[in-house]
């Protein structure tokens, strides 16, 4: 499971709500969660503070951590 979506579930919210939030769809935010979209700096931003969350915590963590799988 990848950060962010531990981060989304930590806060309580479910992928249709989180999406919500954002302003984005439901399916969107999970491309973005399973690692198959690439996101702008400023949408990474927007997602870490929906999610209570630093960006680097629930983002770049996520890139290193696969790497050394």
């Amino acid at each position: 499971m990848s950060l962010a979506k531990k981060a989304r579930i930590k806060m309580g919210y479910s992928l249709d709500q989180a999406a919500q939030k954002i302003g984005i769809s439901a399916g969107y935010l999970s491309q973005i969660e399973n690692g198959q979209r690439h996101i702008s700096a400023d949408r990474a931003e927007q997602i870490a503070h929906i999610y209570n969350s630093e960006c680097e915590e629930i983002f770049v963590a996520t890139r290193f951590a696969r790497r050394e799988k």
